[in-house]
């Protein structure tokens, strides 16, 4: 069963690495995915205080340090066989908050979300409906693939440094 998962998961690094434009994605703004992502963010600030002493302060910067935190939850994750389950709550608090400081501070984008291969995703996109980035899929990707999935590279290209 992983094997399998991780190759849904292969599959959705190749699909979310071309750009949305080119796919023809709908974005579909949703009230109640800004709720989950004002809550999930503020557990990862929580969250990431309590275990790693560091301070999240919905900076880019703050973005970067989630990386060897990813690192170390990918490699646990992979050794483990961590329930996919659990993977997605992990992706979910820490894809929240990524997605929360690109809304704070670059865009006036809006949560709801994206259908890709029929799966719908948590997105970020603009009031035109057009799908930006879709962190907590990213985060998961990071989890499960490791280093080729690399969240502080991802950031990067998204805000440009």
């Amino acid at each position: 069963m992983f094997k399998k998962f991780m190759t849904v998961i292969t599959t959705l690094l190749f699909v979310t690495s071309i750009q949305a434009k080119d796919m023809n994605l709908n974005f579909t703004p949703d009230p109640n995915v800004s709720k989950l992502a004002e809550a999930f963010s503020l557990d990862c600030v929580d969250f990431v205080g309590r275990k790693f002493n560091l301070i999240l302060d919905w900076s880019d910067e703050s973005v970067f340090k989630l990386e060897p935190i990813l690192a170390n939850l990918s490699n646990y994750a992979r050794a483990s066989n961590m329930p996919a389950e659990q993977v997605n709550d992990y992706a979910k608090i820490f894809g929240f908050y990524i997605g929360e400081v690109y809304r704070k501070n670059h865009a006036d984008v809006l949560w709801g979300g994206v259908e890709i291969d029929g799966r719908q995703h948590f997105a970020l996109g603009t009031k035109e409906n057009k799908p930006i980035i879709w962190p907590v899929t990213n985060v998961s990707k990071r989890i499960y693939l490791g280093e080729e999935a690399n969240i502080a590279t991802y950031y990067s290209a998204v805000v440009g440094k």
